[in-house]
Parts: structure tokens; sequence; C-alpha cells
């Protein structure tokens, strides 16, 4: 004897989940999600954006290591023997930050021509300080500091301070890491070395 089997109607089935989402009609939903999606996203790429801009910062910390040490063989002053003016020198050095130990162009994320460098001496470690690359200007707005770019010739023994800064882009300023402190929503990595130069064999180069 065969059963036939019993298919509840149309209307006592319960209604497709996707069906009833169109049914609705309050909007609750549409509601909540758009309350909770615009934070949630913005936390997203916020924490994305920390994390680039950590890695732009080892890029920048990178650079002036490698570069610095030029300047601690005293290689860097032996290839500029005779060049005085400071912004030729400054610009000698930028290129080094962009470049490789192995002669390639280094690969960044930020704009390497950007980058403004300041070297300076010290005369003891513990004396030895930095030079803030942002600063308040005559219209109360933090901007680039106008004095940090700088060159001071180091001889041997000589107590260097090497920095660098460049400015990227802030597109979500949250969580601290990623605020804007430059005009035009941009914000200043800094990157810094302190070494004394080793003795070299061209020592007037920096008389």
């Amino acid at each position: 004897m065969r059963l036939s089997s019993h298919v509840a109607p149309r209307w006592l089935r319960p209604p497709h989940p996707v069906a009833r989402l169109f049914r609705e009609r309050s909007g609750a939903t549409a509601v909540e999600f758009g309350l909770v999606a615009l934070p949630f996203i913005a936390l997203i790429g916020a924490c994305l954006e920390n994390g680039l801009v950590a890695w732009e910062q080892e890029i920048l910390q990178q650079a002036v290591v490698e570069a610095g040490r030029q300047i601690y063989t005293g290689s860097f002053q032996t290839a500029n023997s005779g060049t005085t003016d400071p912004a030729t020198l400054i610009g000698r050095f930028r290129t080094a930050l962009c470049t490789q130990p192995s002669g390639a162009a280094r690969v960044t994320i930020f704009t390497c021509a950007n980058v403004r460098v300041s070297i300076t001496t010290a005369s003891s470690y513990a004396g030895a300080t930095t030079v803030s690359p942002v600063a308040i200007n005559s219209s109360n707005v933090s901007d680039w500091n106008p004095k940090f770019q700088s060159y001071t010739c180091g001889g041997a023994s000589a107590i260097m301070v090497v920095q660098a800064a460049v400015d990227v882009p802030v597109f979500f300023p949250f969580l601290g890491a990623a605020t804007a402190n430059l005009p035009n929503r941009r914000r200043a990595l800094r990157a810094a070395t302190v070494f004394k130069i080793e003795p070299y064999t061209t020592q007037s180069v920096c008389s």
C-alpha cells in the first residue's frame, strides 16, 4: 500500500528569510546596519592605515641608518670634498637615502624626493638632541619647521645626529598613529640615528 505524501498549503509554510527581508517595512534592520557599518568600516580603515604608517616608518628608519653609515665611515664627506653649499649636500644625502646599498633605487611608499634632512653635531651622546620637523607657524598652525633642514659636516670622532622626515596623507584620522599634524590632512613621519664617526683618511674635507 503506497502512502501519499502530505504537502502543507503555501499559506502554512514559513516565509523564506530573503522574502521576509524584502517584505519588511519597519526599516529597523537597515537603520541598525547603517549605524554599525560606518564606524566598523572606519575602524577597519584606521587599522589598515596604521599598519601602512608603521611600514612606511620602518622604510624611512632603515634608509636613514643605511645612508647615515656613509657619514659614519667618512665616505660621504670624502666623496663631497670641496662642496660647502648646505642645500647641495642635503640633496646629495637625500639621494643616498633614496638609494639602496646595492645601488638600486629604494622602494618606498612615500615620495622619496620629498624627504627633508637634518644633519647636526653634538658635543656628547647625552647632549645629542633631535630637531622637531614640525612647528607652530605664525598663523598658529602646525606646519613644517623651517629650521629643520640643515647640514653640518662631521670630522673623525664627531657625534652626529642624522634625521629625516617626510609627509604622507591621512585618510582615516583615528587611533592616534595616523593623526594629521600638517596641513591638508598630512602626517610627518620621522626617523633618526646617532653615532660617532670613525677615523677616515681625508680629514681636511670638513675644514
